[in-house]
């Protein structure tokens, strides 16, 4: 069966290298539908954790989404385990990337203005402008078909965000008052949005595009830059929040405590989002491998397969006394299963060993987007 598969794919691999528009367009085809995948994930995890719809609150308090909220007694809140507060305005964790800055801006006016009945409109326009520049990065430092296709993933999460049925949250899943398992739900589904996006060569627009940069600018992963931004913006939304409350509480009502507990549960869903993003793309994720040797010819074969070179050291076997080599190497950690089957492939009695490094400095070769 094995052997099968294999034929089918070298035969599969032979007509596409023969056939380069075929394979151009198939590629096309499949970043697509990854694309409808990573952007679904995210705003599905947007609708259901992050930012409930009222329908959805009502729905979970009361078994009803289109309930009269003048006929909601207190007793009956208090029965539900919700707020009337829940009810009218759901708790949202705070939002990351382009939207998060947007929120920030919105609290950083609210200090001195009242603009409540426009705050809706105004994040719409900020997170629009916001992303203006983040797309210019994307087309003129990382590549078009990048900037292309992370258009393209923004625009399905803004339709999928308005398609998708509510009935799909509430009748599926009520996490709502339990924050942190909102938060670790929210952070995998981000995540997961987010890592697919990325190991084909896109990504889901705002800090992504930044992260992404700066890692292939340092050879690192993505995650901790993600996790480094969404949390300086958490931080100045709370800020910012707290003392407009202090300096102006007539129109900024939300309670500090609240907005604090919420912001640290946003913290958790932006920590375990940058993890499942590291754990799915390890594109810029780098391993030493050593390899112990008796075939001169294994450098040889790797430098002329992998764009990476080499250092090779003579050595002694201690128990045997043979004349052996040993090879060292750093390649990215989606290179690794390659390598190792090419150097089974050649000496099958060699001694391998992989491991975890965080940065490389120097020169190394990272395939650039196309």
């Amino acid at each position: 069966m094995n052997k099968k598969i294999s034929k089918i794919k070298t035969s599969l691999t032979d007509f596409l290298i023969d056939h380069s528009k075929i394979r151009k367009y198939s590629k096309w085809v499949l970043i697509f539908i990854v694309e409808v995948i990573s952007a679904f994930f995210f705003a599905y995890g947007f609708k259901a954790f992050t930012a409930p719809d009222v329908r959805c609150v009502k729905f979970w308090a009361t078994s009803n989404p289109d309930y009269d909220m003048s006929s909601f007694k207190q007793a009956d809140i208090i029965a539900s385990g919700f707020t009337e507060n829940d009810l009218i305005s759901p708790t949202r964790l705070i939002s990351g990337g382009a939207s998060g800055v947007s929120q920030t801006i919105i609290r950083f006016i609210s200090m001195f203005a009242n603009i409540t009945n426009y705050e809706s409109l105004l994040v719409s326009i900020l997170y629009f402008s916001l992303n203006i520049p983040i797309f210019i990065l994307c087309f003129t430092k990382i590549s078009k078909q990048f900037a292309f296709f992370t258009f393209v993933n923004v625009g399905l999460t803004s339709l999928f965000n308005s398609v998708i049925p509510d009935s799909w949250i509430y009748n599926i899943i009520n996490l709502y008052n339990d924050m942190l398992a909102r938060a670790l739900f929210a952070g995998i589904c981000t995540g997961i949005s987010s890592g697919l996006a990325m190991i084909v060569g896109t990504s889901t627009g705002g800090y992504d595009c930044i992260t992404i940069y700066i890692s292939e600018k340092k050879s690192t992963s993505v995650g901790k830059y993600s996790l480094f931004l969404n949390s300086i913006t958490v931080i100045l939304y709370v800020l910012f929040s707290v003392l407009g409350h202090n300096i102006n509480p007539s129109w900024n009502k939300q309670d500090p405590s609240k907005i604090v507990t919420t912001a640290l549960y946003t913290i958790v869903y932006f920590f375990v989002s940058s993890k499942i993003m590291d754990l799915i793309n390890t594109k810029n994720k780098k391993q030493e491998m050593q390899i112990v040797t008796t075939d001169s010819m294994v450098p040889t074969v790797l430098i002329h397969t992998f764009p990476h070179a080499c250092t090779v050291v003579d050595s002694k076997g201690a128990f045997s006394g043979n004349k052996n080599y040993i090879i060292y190497m750093v390649i990215s950690k989606s290179e690794s299963k390659k390598a190792i089957k090419m150097v089974r492939n050649r000496d099958e009695r060699a001694f391998i060993t992989l491991t975890d490094i965080n940065q490389v400095y120097g020169a190394f070769y990272i395939k650039p987007f196309d």
